[in-house]
């Protein structure tokens, strides 16, 4: 049965699951349209998870899922309201191939370019990009390609950061470390709150040898850390 929220939206259907969110399909009954319903997990981040909708709010750009609303309904659950982009995720799509063609990897490269670049120009650094974080619509037609949770990202850093510091156990415990750590610099395995737009551009060349060869570039798991910091000694 769908659920009302905020005598506005009317929640569809769960669409996704991560370390950090629920995700869900939703209609907006105001505007007549459909979008992605966001709820933290943890209601004991319910302030950072609006510190990054505002995070998030400030890209604008084609290649990012837009950020539309944020708002606390009359139980005190809180909601980030975004573009639904109709499709999978990246990981999903290139889940189906051994490894992606050439000329397809050099499009998606593309446009996770723009849509970075577009975040840099306003401050704002992704943190935790990878293939999980791209939206893709279209299938293998690639028709759009588009970058999610650039404000969870911020969230998220807190908890890899525990993770990373705190060493095996911690890391296995955490679903957002052991997501992110094939794709991460080696500056934010050291320094994981504090990244640079650099990061970024490292996530994405982790993404491209990835989506080329099939394989992590530095494996994944706890391997993946001293793989990633004796790389850049």
């Amino acid at each position: 049965d769908c659920v009302g929220v905020d005598d506005r939206y009317i929640i569809e259907a769960e669409i996704g699951r991560g370390g950090m969110q629920e995700v869900y399909r939703a209609f907006d009954d105001k505007l007549q349209r459909q979008v992605a319903l966001k709820v933290p997990q943890d209601t004991r981040v319910a302030r950072r998870f609006r510190e990054s909708a505002v995070i998030s709010a400030k890209v604008n750009h084609p290649n990012v899922a837009k950020t539309l609303d944020y708002f606390e309904d009359s139980s005190g659950r809180f909601y980030l309201v975004e573009e639904l982009v109709d499709g999978s995720n990246l990981k999903e799509v290139a889940s189906h191939f051994e490894r992606l063609d050439p000329h397809a990897v050099a499009h998606i490269l593309h446009h996770l370019a723009r849509g970075v670049s577009a975040s840099h120009r306003v401050g704002v650094v992704h943190r935790d990009l990878k293939p999980s974080n791209i939206l893709v619509a279209g299938g293998l037609d690639f028709k759009a390609i588009k970058i999610t949770d650039f404000g969870i990202a911020k969230m998220a850093a807190d908890e890899i950061g525990e993770a990373v510091s705190g060493g095996e156990e911690t890391t296995r415990s955490s679903r957002t470390a052991r997501g992110a750590l094939p794709y991460m610099a080696p500056e934010v395995i050291d320094h994981p709150r504090t990244p640079s737009p650099a990061a970024d551009v490292w996530a994405i060349a982790a993404i491209a040898w990835e989506l080329l060869t099939g394989n992590a570039p530095f494996g994944t798991g706890l391997k993946a850390v001293a793989a990633i910091l004796s790389s850049s000694k």
